[in-house]
């Protein structure tokens, strides 16, 4: 299964997200962030969702989450994420 949004599409099977230039580099956080985010469109998820999402069960300080939601935001460009 798929995961289609503007210019992207996130192969969930995968694991991969391809981009208009082709495949787009993504840490494993990164991407179940992605797919957490594409799960729930139009909804915002709160900070403890995003941790379950990409660290379940672990203990993961704020800025970990803020720094792979930047490399999503530098990855996919401006006004994605």
């Amino acid at each position: 299964m798929d995961l289609i949004f503007g210019d992207y599409r996130l192969r969930l099977h995968e694991r991969e997200l391809i981009g208009p230039a082709g495949a787009v580099e993504l840490s494993a956080p990164a991407f179940e962030l992605l797919r957490a985010l594409l799960a729930q469109p139009d909804t915002l998820l709160d900070k403890d969702a995003l941790f379950a999402a990409a660290w379940p069960g672990a203990i993961v300080e704020d800025n970990t989450l803020q720094v792979h939601i930047s490399a999503l935001r530098k990855a996919l460009g401006p006004g994605l994420i």
